[in-house]
């Protein structure tokens, strides 16, 4: 069973929702403030195959994928603002 993108994107919107301890009554992604909205789209697009290609040669096509070892920075600057501290 295939994930459509935008069951893709409230499982992002989920992950978020737990590092921030935030938006415990959002349930939709719609509804969540435009930062957020921008940055699960920004993971989507860095979780993607075609996000994570650092090189590619046409000829016996290779390619070379980046190594993740955590989200960038964009994505962390656009949700720093809404976490919130956990006792």
């Amino acid at each position: 069973m295939k994930l459509t993108a935008e069951k893709l994107k409230q499982g992002y919107f989920e992950t978020i929702k737990n590092f921030t301890n935030n938006f415990h009554d959002t349930e939709k992604l719609e509804d969540a403030p435009l930062p957020i909205k921008i940055a699960v789209d920004k993971m989507a697009s860095f979780f993607s195959r075609d996000g994570s290609i650092k090189s590619e040669s046409i000829s016996d096509l290779s390619q070379t994928f980046k190594d993740i070892d955590g989200l960038p920075s964009d994505i962390i600057s656009l949700i720093a603002p809404y976490c919130t501290v956990r006792w």
